[in-house]
């Protein structure tokens, strides 16, 4: 089951990277439940697809560049990892066609669960070894 979780989440994320919404739904599941690290506010989930797309494609407008590092499956789970990483621009500089720039570089760790080829949990964690443990995996042999 390993690897046909891995793919799965393998095609989402070139699903992403081509911003392809409609491949992205078909591979998330009605009911899917995402869990992001604590914000400021408390912890939060998004609790069905609809909310989900609605952070995904927030995040390609926002013109994410993601590399996926590391996808590790075991058994119906993957852990992944990537970078993420914007050029944003520098909002005390007023003029149109500004040279300074800020680049923005974002580490992700996330335990996906997949269940009849599609994503129905995905729960973000702070590093990767966290990851690892939380899928039962030690973080020496991941």
């Amino acid at each position: 089951m390993s690897l046909e979780s891995v793919e799965v989440v393998v095609r989402g994320y070139r699903a992403f990277i081509d911003g392809d919404f409609e491949a992205i739904a078909d591979l998330l599941d009605d009911d899917v439940e995402w869990y992001p690290l604590e914000a400021e506010s408390g912890p939060q989930s998004f609790v069905d697809q609809a909310d989900v797309l609605a952070v995904v494609a927030e995040r390609y407008r926002e013109q994410y560049r993601v590399e996926l590092e590391r996808c590790v499956g075991v058994g119906d789970q993957v852990v992944v990892g990537f970078r993420a990483s914007r050029e944003t621009r520098d909002t005390d500089d007023p003029r149109p066609l500004q040279s300074r720039r800020k680049f923005s570089v974002e580490r992700y760790y996330a335990v996906v669960t997949i269940r009849n080829g599609r994503v129905v949990e995905v729960r973000d964690f702070p590093h990767l070894d966290a990851a690892f443990v939380a899928a039962g995996i030690d973080p020496e042999e991941g």
